[in-house]
C-alpha cells in the first residue's frame, strides 16, 4: 500500500552560488558534488540529460549531506502537470488618511470627537483572519490645527502594543504608525557633525551636545525632526515632536517611539523643522504593517493584513491603502514546505514517534526568495494510494533560489518544459 505520508515531495536548492547547489539534469555530475546537489534520473536510474519528452519516466533526487539521496516516486511525464511561477516578493500593507506624501489634508474641526477604527484581519496563528478591532479617539481644542489632531492620534495609538512601532521581541508590533506634513520642505539640517542615535520602539535619542548652537542650532522643545534615507527630506518621510531636552546626558525625547530601524543616523539625514511650519502644514497619517515573528511548523502568517475606517473626521482626505502581497517563492513559505514534506523534520509531537530530525537535511533558508515549480502527477505503481481502488496521486515540489546559479534555472526550465519559470 501506498502511504499518505509520501504523498508529498519537496525538494529545495540549497542557499548557495556555487556548484553544488546547481541544479543538474546529469546524475553523474550531481553524484560528485556535495550535499543538496538537486538531479533526474529516467526509471533505470541512469542520468536524465535531456528535456522530458511524452512517454518518458522520470524522478527527481536530491543528495544529502550523509551521502544519501531521497527520491520522489516514479513519474510518467504524460500523467504529470507542471505549474511553476518565479518569485514574488512578499509586501506589507500601507494605508494613509490625509495628507499621503503628495497631497490630502485632515479637517480640522474645532471642538471635534475624531475616532479612528483599526481592524486587524490577519492572525498569526493558523491563518485564521479573525477581527482584532481597536479603537483610538481624540477630541480637538476650540482652535484646532491639522497636526494637533495628528499628533494627538498617534501618541494614543503608540501607547498601545499593536502600534508601538516596535519590530522585534516579545512585544513586538503590527504596525508601525507615522505622521507625514507637506512642510518638510521648510527643514534644515540637524547639524553638521552630529550623528543622532535612533533606537526602534524608543522615545529616547542620544546625541552630542544637545545644546552646542555651534553644531545644531540648540534643538528645541516643540520643534519637529524627520529621518531620510538619504541626504535631505522628502515629503514622504515620517516627523517626530521633540518633548523634551538633557542637557547633561545629552540626549532628547520624542513624543512617540520611534517607528524606523535602530541605528547612528548621519546628521545630513537628519532635519529639524519649526512648530510654528509643521502647525500649518498639512498633516496626515501612515499605517504600515511590520513582518511577523516566523516559526516554522505552525503555519505562522507573517504579513499583516487590516482595515482603517474614520468617524467625525469631515472632508479628511479618504483612506487610500496599497495591499497587502503574500508573494510567492518567498523563503518562509519554502522553508514550511519543505518542513512538513520531509514529515515535519521528525518533530515527535507532531507524529508521536521518537525524533528522527538527526536523518533529515533540511536546506530552505527564510531569507532566501525561489523560484517553484509544482508537480501533480498520477501514479501508475502502485495503483492506490490508501484504498483497494483507485488511482495513487503524488505533487512534488521543487525550488530553486531565485538567480543563484545561472546554470540552475537553464537548465530547470528545459528539463520539465517550462518557459521562465526558474530564472536563468
Amino acid at each position: 500500500m501506498f502511504k499518505t505520508n509520501n504523498s508529498l515531495h519537496v525538494f529545495v536548492g540549497p542557499n548557495s552560488a556555487s556548484a553544488d547547489a546547481a541544479f543538474q539534469n546529469d546524475v553523474t555530475a550531481s553524484a560528485a558534488t556535495g550535499s543538496g546537489s538537486i538531479f533526474v534520473v529516467d526509471e533505470t536510474g541512469a542520468a536524465h540529460s535531456n528535456a522530458i519528452a511524452a512517454g518518458e519516466f522520470f524522478k527527481i533526487g536530491q543528495k544529502n549531506a550523509d551521502g544519501t539521496v531521497n527520491f520522489s516516486p516514479l513519474l510518467e511525464f504524460d500523467k504529470s502537470t507542471f505549474r511553476g511561477k518565479a518569485t514574488v516578493a512578499r509586501t506589507q500593507q500601507s494605508t494613509t488618511f490625509g495628507f499621503n506624501g503628495t497631497s490630502g489634508s485632515v479637517q480640522a474641526i474645532n471642538s471635534n470627537r475624531y475616532t479612528l477604527r483599526v481592524n486587524f484581519t490577519n492572525n498569526t496563528d493558523l491563518y485564521s483572519e479573525q477581527s482584532d478591532l481597536h479603537f483610538f479617539e481624540v477630541v480637538s481644542d476650540a482652535s484646532a490645527t491639522q497636526q494637533e489632531i495628528v499628533d494627538a492620534l498617534v501618541q494614543n495609538m503608540s501607547k498601545s502594543e499593536k502600534f508601538s512601532g516596535k519590530t522585534a521581541g516579545k512585544k513586538r508590533a503590527s504596525v508601525k504608525v507615522e505622521r507625514l506634513n507637506d512642510a518638510t520642505s521648510g527643514a534644515t539640517d540637524f547639524g553638521t557633525g552630529v550623528d543622532p542615535t535612533f533606537t526602534n520602539g524608543s522615545k529616547i535619542v542620544t546625541c552630542a551636545d544637545v545644546d552646542d548652537a555651534t553644531t545644531n542650532a540648540a534643538i528645541a522643545v516643540g520643534e519637529y525632526v524627520t529621518v531620510s534615507a538619504a541626504a535631505g527630506v522628502a515629503d514622504t518621510d515620517a516627523i517626530y515632536k521633540i518633548v523634551s531636552i538633557d542637557t547633561t546626558n545629552n540626549f532628547f525625547e520624542l513624543d512617540q517611539p520611534f517607528q524606523g530601524a535602530s541605528g547612528l543616523v548621519a546628521d545630513n539625514k537628519v532635519s529639524r523643522i519649526a512648530a510654528a511650519t509643521v502647525q500649518a502644514g498639512a498633516a496626515g497619517i501612515k499605517i504600515t504593517g511590520l513582518a511577523q515573528e516566523f516559526k516554522l511548523g505552525l503555519l505562522t502568517d507573517t504579513v499583516v493584513t487590516f482595515e482603517v475606517t474614520l468617524d467625525g473626521f469631515g472632508s479628511t482626505t479618504a483612506v487610500s491603502t496599497t495591499a497587502a502581497v503574500k508573494g510567492s517563492g518567498v523563503g518562509n513559505e519554502v522553508a514550511e514546505l519543505e518542513w512538513f514534506g520531509k514529515g515535519s523534520q521528525g518533530a515527535p509531537y507532531r507524529h508521536g514517534v521518537p525524533n528522527n530530525t538527526s536523518d533529515i537535511t533540511l536546506y530552505a533558508a527564510t531569507s532566501a526568495a525561489y523560484d517553484v515549480m509544482e508537480i501533480d502527477a498520477t501514479i501508475a505503481d502502485p495503483g492506490y494510494a490508501v484504498a483497494g481502488a483507485g488511482t495513487g496521486k503524488c505533487q512534488v515540489i521543487l525550488a530553486l533560489v531565485d538567480n543563484t546559479n545561472a546554470t540552475d534555472g537553464a537548465q530547470a526550465n528545459a528539463t520539465f518544459g517550462l518557459t521562465s519559470i526558474f530564472h536563468a
